[in-house]
Parts: C-alpha cells; sequence; structure tokens
C-alpha cells in the first residue's frame, strides 16, 4: 500500500467545499473487492492483538483486511477529504458467524458526513458478505480538521471533568498490557498502514507529534481480544462500538477496565475503557453487545 501513500501525499484537495456551512458532497462509487483468509497473514494477525479464540474471526480482522479499499475511497477524485491528517475517532462493528474457509466480498463506500466542532465526521462503511448474506457491517467515523465557519473559536472547546470518586467505584482491571515502542512497526508489516506517525518517533515529529502513536484498529483489537477472554458469552455474533478518545504514546502501559456505570443487562451490553498507566487518559471508551443468531 505504500503507493497509496504517495498518492495520498501527492493528492491536492480543494479545501473550498470543506470551508462551507454546508456539508460537503461525496463519491457515490462503491470499492469492492472479493478475498479470501490466509491463514498465515490471519495467525500473525492474531499473534499481534493477543486473539487466542480459534472458534471465530476477531472482529476486528476484516477490516484490517479493508483498508487499501478504505485509502481508494478516500483517494477518490470526488473525495473532498484528504487521507493524511485524518483522525479516526470512532468505530461500529457488527459480525455475525461465516466461514473462513470461503470467500467473502467487502464492499466499501462514503455513508455520511457532519458538522463537527473542529471541522467535518466522515463515515466510512465497510460490509463483507458471503454466500449472498451479509456477515460484516463496519463503520469508521474519521474526522478532518478545518477551519470553517461552524468550528468552535480556539479555547472554547469545553474541558470535560475529571472522573470522580463515585465513577471510579464503578470500574474493575480486567487486563493490563505494554504497548513497546515497535508496536507501529509490527502492526504495519501486518496489516499494510504504514502511516508515519505510527512508525517512529521522527517520522511522527514530522506531522506533529511528539512520539509515535500506536494504530488505532491495533489498540482496539488488542482490547477487545482481552475483554472476550474475560466475557462469558459463546456467542459469535457481536457488536462492538469503541469511542478513540487519547493516542496511545509509544511506548506505553495500558490498562483495560470494565466500565460497569455503561453495562444493559437488558441489551446484553458489556461497557469498557482502555485507561493510561497513571489513570489520567482515557484512550477508549466502548461497549460490546451480544447479538441474536438472526440478520
Amino acid at each position: 500500500m505504500i503507493s497509496l501513500y504517495l498518492r495520498a501525499l501527492a493528492k491536492r484537495v480543494d479545501k473550498k467545499p470543506l470551508q462551507q456551512f454546508k456539508p460537503p458532497q461525496l463519491p457515490a462509487r462503491i470499492y469492492n473487492k472479493t478475498i479470501t483468509i490466509e491463514p498465515e497473514h490471519y495467525a500473525d494477525y492474531c499473534e499481534l492483538v493477543g486473539w487466542a479464540n480459534d472458534k471465530r474471526v476477531h472482529p476486528c480482522y476484516l477490516q484490517t483486511l479493508s483498508l487499501p479499499l478504505q485509502m481508494a475511497c478516500l483517494l477518490d477524485k470526488k473525495s473532498p477529504f484528504p487521507l493524511l491528517g485524518l483522525v479516526h475517532i470512532r468505530n461500529d462493528v457488527t459480525q455475525y458467524t461465516f466461514d473462513q474457509q470461503l470467500p467473502v466480498e467487502l464492499r466499501v463506500r462514503f455513508t455520511g458526513v457532519r458538522q463537527h466542532p473542529r471541522g467535518w465526521e466522515c463515515d466510512i462503511n465497510i460490509t463483507a458478505f458471503q454466500q449472498g448474506q451479509c456477515v460484516y457491517d463496519a463503520t469508521s467515523t474519521y474526522l478532518t480538521r478545518v477551519k470553517a465557519s461552524h468550528v468552535e473559536p480556539a479555547g472554547a472547546r469545553v474541558v470535560k471533568p475529571r472522573q470522580d470518586a463515585a465513577a471510579a467505584s464503578e470500574t474493575k482491571q480486567i487486563s493490563e498490557f505494554s504497548v513497546p515502542e515497535n508496536t507501529g512497526r509490527r502492526y504495519a508489516r501486518v496489516s499494510g498502514d504504514s502511516n508515519p506517525i505510527h512508525l517512529s518517533r521522527l517520522s511522527a515529529k514530522m506531522f506533529g507529534f511528539r512520539h509515535a502513536i500506536a494504530h488505532g484498529m491495533w489498540t482496539l483489537a488488542r482490547s477487545y481480544s482481552a475483554l472476550a477472554d474475560s466475557m462469558d458469552s459463546s456467542s459469535e455474533n457481536i457488536r462492538l462500538h469503541a469511542e478513540f478518545e487519547k493516542p496511545v504514546f509509544l511506548p506505553a502501559t495500558v490498562h483495560l477496565v470494565n466500565d460497569m456505570s455503561a453495562d444493559n443487562d437488558e441489551q446484553k451490553a458489556a461497557g469498557f475503557r482502555l485507561v493510561s498507566d497513571d489513570g489520567e487518559h482515557c484512550h477508549i471508551r466502548g461497549k460490546v453487545f451480544t447479538l441474536l443468531a438472526t440478520r
């Protein structure tokens, strides 16, 4: 995918549609590709994200395989968004049981754009079909920062209050794990996502980061692996929702905790948060839903 990143560097984006008050138009094209899961590649992915469940595919894996299609979507001539500089702020994944041995067709397209206090956020939808059935439906939401009439003035952002003792008492640690300095490079080799902000301190500094940061999809995948190990559920049909709040700067030690205030027995939802070693920052806030087998 190096060629796609070179195209991203060369792409010149017309900023005028992003500086208007009304949402920019999105290209309607659907990018698709039929793939078959390669056991060796999938084994490398599982090792990297700590996934030991051999009965079902990790819910973040198909999205990883869809990355070239997502990049092609963002590099579409009619796309108003720059690929480099986008911030991954949200992810929602629904996955049903499917056969790892059979091909799946991946389809990627834009599905929405909304105002955001810092610019515009856009949705990219990833679906997978096997034998005519949708077995995977994910939406990645990205933020592009711009100066526009709807963007709030500098310094006007509301600071979230620190977590109080009552809220802290509703959490319980699930797992603690280290995130080594080479995590970004290791994940790049498996995923193909060679964004410079993840590879080294030097390359990250070129884009305004003091250290390299972990890929959001690695962080979410590693968190889900630890969470799934602690859940008493054999369901292969799940929905995973996550909000990315603060990047994980490399290297780091992080803690995965139950967010019991977000649990919901009626919806069979389990809340979780990934927090920094000192407890000062929340990296990911999310929920896992157990679904019925019906589609």
